[in-house]
């Protein structure tokens, strides 16, 4: 039987693709575009304009603070944060006493530069060596003023002998050149440290604790680099959480105990010309305490360099009354250990002593300090500025002490 034919499926073919691609259609932009762009550069050329602007404005008033910061006084908040105690309670005294006063730097002077011997512990009555202190000039600045300013310290031939004249570091001859001095405080304890600061380009002047080991040699090898020594007395800080060290004066001591301390400190060490303050922002805001430390700076031909850890210090002040060559400083180098700031204030130091003529910076031997100070000493000699000990400040500062 023959089959039926049957027809054969076909498979339906997929359509073709089309090799031509469908283009996107273009979005004309319309005045729309246009303006929302024209309006986003305007707006971002103001925007830089306005920066621009603000950043000049911020640079001239950021420059006549600065002017206005030279012509007015320090901050003298910042010159004793409220800090950790910046000494430890084992001060790892000398086991050795001083030895004795005769001969000694600081050796009692009566008004004739006589060398008097000193009786018993509490030293001599001190109303034997100086006068009544002389009434306030008219006219007195405030305390804390350049010393040049100052009442006239009246200084004769008899105190030709006197410590801070005798063992004054030399100075060179600056001319007509403004002035700086550089001291460097709380000496001696650290002594790799302050070793490091006798290497220093001189002449600096170097302020030694009194209560820290071995100083007759570390002062000896300061004063043969051509350094000036000052002895650093301690006092008493406003902040109780700061120690100032043994022997400290206290607002709370009496006449008789002020005076046993001084002894003590004075005697420790030989060579220096006279006495700044180390903390001491309550003691030397106390004008009795301050008049009898007068009396024993006044009694041992000694100067005075007012620290100025206070604004409210009577320490120049009172010195002046007594006759006591004193000047006080200008520039605080290392309130904050950091570079950049103790590089401002390098920098503030020559504004000062461009402006009155000399500079006292005081700073403490710390790396940072010491680094800086190494780098910008030279550096001043080529800005025409001549490094000189703080005595030869005073001469000049002090319109009646002819050096």
């Amino acid at each position: 039987m023959a089959r039926r034919a049957t027809t054969t499926k076909r498979k339906k073919v997929a359509p073709k693709k089309s090799n031509r691609q469908k283009t996107a259609s273009k979005k004309k932009s319309g005045g729309i575009g246009r303006l929302m762009l024209g309006g986003a550069f305007v707006a971002g050329t103001l925007s830089a304009m306005i920066a621009v602007g603000s950043m000049l404005e911020l640079d001239r008033a950021s420059d006549e603070f600065g002017r206005a910061s030279d012509q007015r006084a320090p901050d003298y908040a910042l010159a004793e944060p409220e800090q950790k105690p910046m000494l430890r309670k084992d001060y790892q005294l000398p086991d050795t006493p001083p030895p004795p006063m005769q001969g000694r730097t600081g050796y009692l002077i009566d008004e004739n530069g006589r060398t008097t011997a000193n009786q018993g512990q509490g030293g001599q009555n001190l109303s034997d060596f100086v006068g009544t202190p002389q009434s306030k000039p008219k006219g007195d600045i405030l305390p804390g003023d350049s010393g040049n300013d100052g009442p006239a310290i009246t200084v004769g031939p008899s105190d030709k002998d006197a410590p801070w004249r005798k063992f004054a570091a030399l100075a060179p001859d600056a001319g007509s050149k403004p002035v700086i001095a550089i001291v460097i405080d709380d000496a001696g304890l650290d002594q790799p440290r302050t070793a490091k600061t006798v290497e220093l380009p001189g002449p600096i002047t170097i302020s030694y604790l009194p209560y820290a080991r071995d100083l007759q040699p570390q002062v000896n090898a300061a004063r043969k680099a051509g350094h000036e020594v000052m002895l650093h007395m301690p006092m008493e800080p406003s902040s109780a959480t700061v120690d100032p060290g043994p022997h400290a004066l206290l607002a709370t001591y009496d006449r008789q105990k002020i005076v046993n301390e001084m002894n003590w400190m004075l005697d420790r060490f030989d060579g220096y010309v006279g006495v700044n303050n180390h903390m001491g922002s309550k003691f030397t805001s106390d004008p009795e305490r301050m008049r009898i430390v007068m009396e024993v700076m006044k009694s041992r031909g000694l100067l005075f360099l007012d620290s100025r850890t206070s604004a409210a210090s009577v320490g120049y002040s009172t010195a002046s009354k007594f006759g006591v060559p004193a000047i006080t400083r200008d520039v605080f180098i290392d309130d904050a250990d950091d570079a950049a700031k103790i590089a401002d204030m390098l920098a503030r130091t020559e504004r000062v002593a461009a402006k009155q003529g000399y500079a006292i910076a005081i700073g403490h031997p710390r790396d940072l300090t010491i680094s800086a100070l190494r780098k910008w000493i030279p550096e001043i000699e080529a800005r025409g500025f001549v490094l000189v000990p703080v005595s030869d400040i005073l001469r000049r500062s002090s319109r009646s002490v002819t050096g």
